[in-house]
Parts: structure tokens; C-alpha cells; sequence
């Protein structure tokens, strides 16, 4: 059965990318994407929720692309989250009406490499940045852990959202949404983390 997919990305650097993959997708019978270019940030929260959730409702994996304008979620002038991909981020991790939460993908490409990764000989460390991606990688709960090591993760399982270069993504892109697709079956076995936590930088003026 072809699996349905979302892909969120950055228009400012990452509207190539985004291309490309739909490319890709089109070619394939596997693969059917549900996601599109419309620009929607002057539109009410009530009425881009509704469009995600419309958008949403039929896919079961959400693919982000992290480049480098991806990376850190937008923010207000009081610290909140202004950012249209962190809301299709969270959507996709609410369980919605007839359709629970989505698998999830990063794609890092290779502009934001050394901001997302820092391998070494024999293991990648996943570094740290702003988004609700990163929030979901490495939190798997102690008892369904697949590497025995302890501070060791399976870079497949081991994290709800896996974290995956450009190029190993489109050289076996269906391989890799299957695995998501099936920890979506059993998102029970992962920390999930569907909201980050906002700090309002001007708070201390106001005591």
C-alpha cells in the first residue's frame, strides 16, 4: 500500500529540496505526497489549524526539511513560537480525529550538516537546536531501547523522529518512511514531546 506523506520545509532555502522530493515521489507508486506552496501566514491560528488538520488528515508521515532558515522555529517579540512549520510539526503529533499522530522525518542537507550532526569514526552525535524535531529524537523509552549501550541510540529506532542526511534519504526514501510509518503503530514506546516550552525574555520587566 503506497504510504501518504506531508512535507514541511522552509520556503526561503529549502523550496529546491522540497522540489525535488516531489519529483522523486511522482515517480514513484510507493509514495503520494499531500503537501503543497501555498503561503498561509496571514491567515487566523482557527484557520491554519483547520487547513493542516484538512491537509493532515490523509498522511501518516511528516517529512521536515532542515536547512539551514529551518533549523530555529520563529519566534514573537514575548518568546512564543511564530512559525508556520513548527505549527505543522505539532499538528502532525496531535492525534486528530480519525487519524492519530504522524511519523516523523528530519532530512538535513548538506548546507545544515554541521549544524544538525557531528560524526566521528564510529558514531554521529545529534547536536542540539531549536524545533520540536529535535525535541523527539533520542526518546525512546528506557524498556523498548534497541541499543543495549547505555548513551548509545539506534539511529533508526531509537529515536521517534529520525534524523537522516539528503543524500541517504533520496537514495532509499521508501526504507526510511516505512520505519517511520511503523513507529507511528507504536508511538507508545517513545517520549513524545507535541509542544516546546516557551520562555517570555521581557517577563522580568513586568515584576
Amino acid at each position: 500500500m503506497a504510504r501518504r506523506v506531508f512535507v514541511s520545509f522552509r520556503y526561503s532555502d529549502g523550496h529546491w529540496y522540497k522540489e525535488r522530493l516531489e519529483r522523486l515521489f511522482d515517480s514513484s507508486t510507493e509514495i503520494i505526497n499531500c503537501s503543497e506552496d501555498v503561503n498561509r501566514s496571514g491567515q487566523s491560528d482557527f484557520t491554519i489549524q483547520n487547513y493542516l488538520y484538512s491537509k493532515l488528515r490523509s498522511t501518516s508521515v511528516t517529512i521536515v526539511l532542515l536547512t539551514p532558515n529551518a533549523l530555529s522555529h520563529r519566534k514573537d517579540y514575548f518568546g512564543g513560537y511564530d512559525d508556520w512549520m513548527y505549527d505543522e510539526i505539532r499538528y502532525s503529533l496531535e492525534d486528530r480525529e480519525n487519524n492519530r499522530c504522524n511519523g516523523l522525518i528530519a532530512v538535513y542537507t548538506p548546507e545544515a550538516a554541521n549544524m544538525v550532526v557531528k560524526p566521528s569514526s564510529d558514531l554521529t552525535t545529534i547536536l542540539d537546536f531549536d524545533n520540536l524535531v529535535r525535541a523527539n529524537m533520542l526518546n525512546i523509552k528506557p524498556s523498548y531501547k534497541k541499543n543495549p549501550k547505555p548513551g548509545i541510540y539506534d539511529s533508526n529506532y531509537d529515536s521517534y523522529c529520525s534524523c537522516i542526511s539528503w543524500a541517504n534519504f533520496i537514495n532509499n526514501y521508501a526504507y526510511y518512511i516505512d520505519i517511520a510509518a511503523q513507529k507511528r503503530e507504536v508511538a507508545y514506546k517513545y517520549d513524545l514531546v507535541k509542544r516546546l516550552q516557551t520562555v517570555n525574555p521581557y517577563s522580568s520587566l513586568f515584576r
